[in-house]
């Protein structure tokens, strides 16, 4: 679940970063530093730290990001960073990137499957997602041999679960429910 904070900061980036006409150049920022903060631990222990001071914080930033990243992303963190927001960047940054897909009419989708796909389904299994959602999906597919069978849909918050495993689950939960006297 998203928190209020997390839309209000994203959503104040966003419009920032339309109005100066930088949407594409915050959302390349806001992806670098997002693979950045992932790939490394101790980014992403500083980001969350509470012992570290403000003061230390805005420095160590502007040494590591000022001249690689735009004004208006550097500004931002150190907004994050003095109104102890600094923790949730990653969410934040995120939410920006989905309500730049969204203004596009994109939406992410990851599919979960047994097997590897071949093209022709990765195919039509974007084209039911993209009816089912009404714009143009961005689908990530990744193999989970724990499936069995099938595959999994997540859209944000919704989940389409058409695996084998969920099925046997649900028919094991039948029976439990069955008294056999």
């Amino acid at each position: 679940m998203i928190s209020k904070a997390i839309i209000r900061y994203s959503t104040a980036l966003y419009q920032a970063a339309e109005q100066d006409k930088k949407l594409d150049i915050i959302a390349e920022d806001s992806i670098n530093l997002i693979g950045l903060i992932k790939s490394s631990k101790d980014l992403h222990l500083f980001f969350i730290s509470p012992v570290i001071k403000h003061e230390k914080k805005l420095k160590i930033v502007g040494t590591l990001f000022k001249e690689k990243i735009s004004q208006l992303s550097f500004e931002f963190i150190k907004l994050l960073i003095v109104h102890n927001r600094e923790g949730m960047i990653l969410d934040i940054l995120e939410s920006f990137l989905d309500l730049k897909d969204d203004s596009e009419g994109k939406v992410k989708a990851s599919v979960k499957t047994a097997v590897q796909f071949d093209d022709s389904e990765t195919k039509k299994i974007k084209e039911k997602i993209d009816g089912f959602t009404g714009k143009n999906s961005i689908a990530d597919f990744a193999e989970d041999k724990s499936l069995i069978g099938g595959f999994t849909i997540q859209v944000k918050d919704v989940v389409l679960d058409a695996s084998i495993k969920r099925q046997l689950e649900n028919l094991r939960n039948r029976f439990k429910g069955i008294n056999i006297k």
